[in-house]
């Protein structure tokens, strides 16, 4: 998480306008989600790829890396789809592998392969486009995009506190887990758990204070003052909105024709 939020401010993408990049992954985005079509999500996929590796500088391995853990959980939903089970005298519909336990058959239809695959491309490409965002979009941008389109003041500061409240719950968790580990205090199973739950307990105190320090400095000024009110000076450029425009009519065409 805070490798995300360093790339974030450090990428080659930081002072593109905002709305260039929001409006360049929503167009991809939303595309790869209603039309569910394979080769626009294949498409999107390595758009974004390239644009996160070779126009935001981010190094290859650690977007991999990134990758990898919602694609774990994708795996696990994919083998619940591909696999279906069924009484033995039951019928299974295009059925392209099945075993036989006992009274039951666990089968692989052609139907379900086709989902997986479909799934599998949607999920990939609307990853990818997220990752775009929030690897080449400081959080103050995105704070400023989010007041543009009149959103309540409210929900604005609560996304606001909720990114701080990560960070400073990550750096007390580093902590706290470095003072169990010079005790031993993940040395077996039982101890583990023990440290665990304390460590859990330790994070839901210090979150409750924090809070409370929080909400003392806003009473402080009167708690009227906007906590997040962003500024920025970016400008425009012509080049990047024409390529968004552009995506977007490839991507209908291809609906389109496909």
């Amino acid at each position: 998480m805070l490798k995300i939020d360093d790339y974030a401010y450090t990428s080659a993408l930081r002072n593109v306008h905002p709305i260039e990049k929001v409006g360049f992954t929503f167009s991809f985005l939303l595309f790869t989600i209603m039309t569910k079509n394979l080769l626009i999500a294949c498409l999107t996929f390595i758009v974004m790829s390239i644009g996160i590796v070779y126009a935001a500088k981010i190094p290859f391995v650690h977007y991999v890396k990134l990758l990898l853990l919602p694609s774990f959980f994708l795996i696990s939903s994919l083998f619940a789809i591909l696999f279906s089970i069924a009484p033995t005298n039951g019928e299974s519909l295009n059925a392209i592998w099945n075993v036989k336990i006992g009274t039951w058959k666990i089968y692989i239809s052609l139907y379900n392969v086709k989902q997986a695959y479909h799934l599998g491309g949607t999920v990939l490409a609307s990853v990818s486009c997220l990752y775009f965002l929030i690897l080449t979009t400081p959080l103050h941008q995105l704070m400023w995009v989010l007041q543009k389109i009149k959103l309540p003041i409210l929900f604005i500061e609560l996304v606001g506190l909720t990114y701080r409240f990560i960070f400073v719950l990550l750096d007390k968790m580093h902590e706290i887990y470095l003072a169990q580990s010079s005790r031993l205090g993940y040395q077996n199973y039982r101890v583990w758990i023990s440290s665990i739950a304390q460590l859990i307990v330790s994070l839901f105190i210090k979150s409750i204070h924090s809070a409370r320090e929080l909400q003392i400095a806003i009473d402080s000024r009167g708690g009227d003052d906007r906590l997040y009110e962003v500024e920025l000076s970016l400008k425009y450029n012509r080049l990047h909105c024409a390529s968004i425009i552009f995506s977007m009519t490839g991507l209908l065409a291809i609906t389109i024709l496909t």
